[in-house]
């Protein structure tokens, strides 16, 4: 008998966190019927050094998979729900500031997946991707981007105005 995580490694599963600003942000990420990932509230915030609560609730979301969500019409603009958490107008700003990890658990792999950075601060493609066998453990490839999280100076960075700091 197959296990609910065997299980949920045949489909694919994606989860999303930002770092910045010595906070951890973990959207809630859905498949909408059309099986684009879209995110979803509630955001979740926790302190960088929180890293046992971050990383558990990181390891819940890869086995309770993404739920699906209704694909919205053609002419609603959606929102995004870190936006409103952080009360702010425009994604760039946010971007300029953060760092995004993906993990993706897929049939054949999970791969954990960091943004890189231009000169301008804007996310680009160029970041560092780490691809690991499906059988591997979840905490090994949740580890690694712990890891990889705290070496990233927009994770440590005194918070800015974006998240209420000086």
């Amino acid at each position: 008998m197959q296990s609910r995580l065997e299980a949920i490694l045949m489909s694919m599963v994606r989860v999303y966190l930002y770092a910045v600003g010595q906070k951890v942000i973990l959207p809630l990420v859905a498949e909408n019927e059309a099986g684009v990932y879209v995110e979803t509230g509630p955001v979740q915030f926790f302190d960088v050094p929180e890293v046992d609560k971050w990383k558990a609730e990181v390891y819940r979301r890869l086995v309770d998979g993404n739920p699906v969500v209704t694909t919205p019409d053609e002419d609603v603009t959606p929102g995004s729900p870190i936006l409103e958490a952080l009360n702010l107008k425009r994604w760039d700003d946010f971007e300029r500031q953060s760092v995004l990890f993906t993990i993706h658990a897929k049939p054949r792999c999970v791969s954990l997946y960091v943004t890189g950075k231009d000169k301008d601060g804007r996310w680009t493609q160029n970041g560092k991707e780490r691809e690991f066998a499906s059988d591997a453990p979840l905490e090994t490839v949740i580890d690694e981007m712990a890891n990889e999280l705290i070496q990233q100076p927009g994770a440590v960075a005194k918070p800015t105005l974006l998240l209420g700091g000086g």
